[in-house]
């Protein structure tokens, strides 16, 4: 990450570590180094226990996870991770610049924690990278949890349309009018994690290269692991029953759900609930 002064590095460290607060007890702090750079993970859980991966986000950071890893660390071997040239604390090096370098970095990652397999979670833009993944790795993925996915599946011009105005609109910064956009009323908008991600608006240079596309039929029908996509009623990217109706039709055998009330990082919002598919999904 490039961070624009050291003033700026110390403000982004201070918020990241008060988002870190929120997590079980005892996370650990994991630098993997990659061609791509160093990749920084949060790991909690029993390091004999399967592994899964946790893709945040975009611009969130692995801090996001803290709900998530609550509910899986007792039975899972969990791995939060920074993507490079984004919000966290990873140094990017190389940033990934296509879907084939964001497949081989994941695959150096894994190399790296000493797995030769892991399941996935990712969320929004996380999503995208392990639905990436899934197609191009398919024998390194047990099992594929998409959280809200970015593209992917189906398009972003409902995100694109709104986008535009909230970068018009004069009145509170950006960051404030997004996460009013995207979670109206149902997360604290004053909660650490989204002041980190406000800290790091102003306090990171952005690298990501790599941005959601549709993923055409023949590569969605590559994906051989079982994968459970999680949608939000409220969604604001795209409409979720377009999503769920494509999923269902390209991903064999996936299984599909929206939840009532819930909207696109359903996973803070919502996290109990959430917590209780995704486990009951991962054991199955």
């Amino acid at each position: 990450m490039l961070f624009k002064s050291p003033g700026a590095e110390a403000a982004y460290r201070a918020a990241y570590e008060a988002s870190l607060r929120l997590w079980p007890a005892s996370p650990e702090s994991l630098d993997i180094a990659t061609s791509f750079g160093v990749t920084h993970v949060i790991a909690c859980g029993p390091r004999d226990r399967p592994p899964v991966v946790l893709l945040p986000a975009m611009s969130m950071s692995a801090t996001m996870w803290y709900a998530t890893v609550a509910g899986l660390c007792s039975e899972f071997r969990c791995y939060a991770v920074d993507f490079p040239s984004d919000m966290g604390l990873s140094i990017p090096s190389n940033p990934p610049a296509s879907r084939s370098d964001c497949a081989a970095w994941l695959s150096e990652l894994l190399d790296g924690l000493g797995a030769a397999k892991a399941s996935f979670v990712g969320a929004s833009y996380g999503g995208f990278l392990a639905l990436n993944y899934a197609i191009e790795e398919p024998t390194r993925v047990g099992k594929l949890v998409l959280i809200s996915p970015a593209a992917g599946i189906v398009g972003l011009w409902r995100f694109y349309r709104r986008l535009v105005p909230l970068l018009l609109f004069h009145g509170g910064s950006m960051i404030e009018r997004c996460m009013k956009w995207i979670f109206e009323d149902r997360f604290p908008h004053d909660h650490p994690v989204l002041r980190q991600m406000e800290v790091g608006a102003h306090s990171v240079q952005s690298g990501i290269r790599v941005f959601p596309r549709v993923f055409s039929d023949a590569k969605l029908a590559r994906i051989s692991a079982p994968v459970y996509l999680l949608l939000g009623e409220k969604e604001v990217c795209y409409d979720p029953e377009s999503a769920a109706k494509r999923a269902r039709r390209a991903i064999s055998g996936a299984r599909v759900e929206i939840l009532p009330g819930a909207g696109h990082l359903l996973v803070m919002e919502r996290p109990d609930e959430a917590n209780k598919r995704i486990l009951a999904f991962l054991r199955g």
